[in-house]
């Protein structure tokens, strides 16, 4: 099913237009980032909406003069019975394949392909089902892949004996997947339920986050690092104190520095850990939020640009904006005082140009971002995918 639509440009700053306002039947809420193939289509899901009300996996193409006509590639069925929600951004092999994982109900979940067919349609395969007997939990975000070809993620559950696993799928000869589990938390200091996946270094170790730090903390920051035999190694590198959550996939600048976001009522943060003598990290806050002024609850990973410059979004606040609505795209740019500068790039305002992002960005070559918000759109108020233009 493909619809052709015309951006028009719309909302509170120049440069923002709303390139497809959901309308449920080709989908509704989405709550992932987008992804992008070498052509320049985007690709993303939807929680909600398409055929069986259960969301869909949408391809965004672009054309002249504006122009992108969206396609749905595949509608999900089921969710009445699984309760299977589409959720994090689908990943995309070489051969034009998308993953993704669907979050289900009681702990449950699964690690989904849709392949692509020479005639062009789409098939849906599970590559692994976590069940519902809460011994592998729900995968939680964004899946990494490595040179190899196998896929990386994380699950969570909140209880004391098990808070999630760190996991990798492989891909074997007959065409199945084999799920190796690297990590079962909570670590022996407390450290438990991952978030948003995880992100290789040029070593071969996996960096993530957690919602639970050590001895009490609120949220944490990890390294897991592969042995010889057995689960990899969990190396704690920071403890959050005053309820910072950590709430989205790490970023690598060129240098090593790992970047994220916390995000609770009134202490919304972009922070910077840095390696030092020692094997330790140092944490630097570079930019702290003000809910009425450039946002809350920052979402989805962060990226940069060429420049160096870190782009995201908030899903809450703004000015003039009730602090638990509307949402801003921001831009951190480094000083050279050691600082960083945030712009504003844009402040969303729910009724045409779309509401509560749900997800982080993407930016193309010519510095374009791309995202999608959960609510708003003209197309009442089921969500939209936006471009901001430099």
């Amino acid at each position: 099913m493909a619809l052709a639509i015309m951006a028009a440009a719309v909302g509170a700053q120049a440069g923002e237009k709303v390139i497809l306002p959901f309308d449920k039947t080709h989908g509704s809420y989405p709550r992932s980032s987008l992804t992008a193939d070498s052509a320049g289509n985007l690709y993303g899901t939807t929680a909600f909406g398409g055929a069986a009300n259960c969301g869909t996996v949408f391809e965004l193409s672009p054309g002249s003069a504006g122009k992108w006509t969206e396609t749905v590639l595949y509608s999900f069925t089921g969710c009445d019975i699984a309760t299977l929600t589409p959720l994090g951004t689908l990943s995309i092999d070489i051969q034009g394949n998308l993953y993704g994982v669907q979050d289900g109900f009681i702990y449950s979940g699964v690690v989904f392909e849709l392949k692509k067919a020479a005639n062009g349609n789409w098939s849906y395969g599970v590559l692994h089902n976590f069940g519902g007997n809460g011994n592998e939990g729900s995968p939680n975000g964004d899946l990494t892949w490595d040179g190899a070809g196998n896929l990386y993620g994380t699950t969570s559950e909140n209880t004391e004996e098990f808070a999630g696993e760190a996991f990798e799928l492989s891909p074997q000869p007959n065409g199945s997947w084999r799920e190796t589990v690297l990590y079962t938390f909570p670590s022996p200091n407390g450290v438990g339920d991952p978030v948003a996946g995880v992100v290789f270094d040029k070593k071969g170790n996996l960096y993530g986050a957690t919602f639970y730090g050590s001895k009490g903390a609120f949220g944490a920051v990890y390294e897991l690092s592969p042995q010889a035999s057995g689960p990899w190694t969990l190396t704690v590198l920071a403890n959050f104190a005053h309820a910072r959550i950590p709430n989205a996939r790490l970023i690598f600048d060129s240098s090593g520095n790992l970047y994220g976001t916390t995000g609770q009522i009134n202490t919304s943060e972009v922070f910077e850990l840095s390696p030092v003598s020692g094997g330790t990290w140092k944490e630097t806050t570079i930019h702290s939020f003000t809910p009425l002024s450039d946002g809350q609850d920052p979402v989805g990973a962060l990226i940069f640009d060429a420049s160096g410059n870190l782009y995201g979004a908030t899903s809450e606040g703004g000015t003039g904006c009730n602090q638990f609505l509307c949402g801003t795209v921001f831009k951190l740019a480094p000083q050279s005082n050691g600082t960083w500068k945030e712009t504003i790039l844009h402040q969303f305002e729910s009724a045409t140009d779309g509401s509560e992002p749900q997800e982080g960005l993407i930016v193309d070559n010519s510095g374009n971002l791309y995202g999608t918000t959960a609510a708003g759109g003209s197309r009442y108020g089921y969500g939209t995918v936006f471009e901001i233009t430099p």
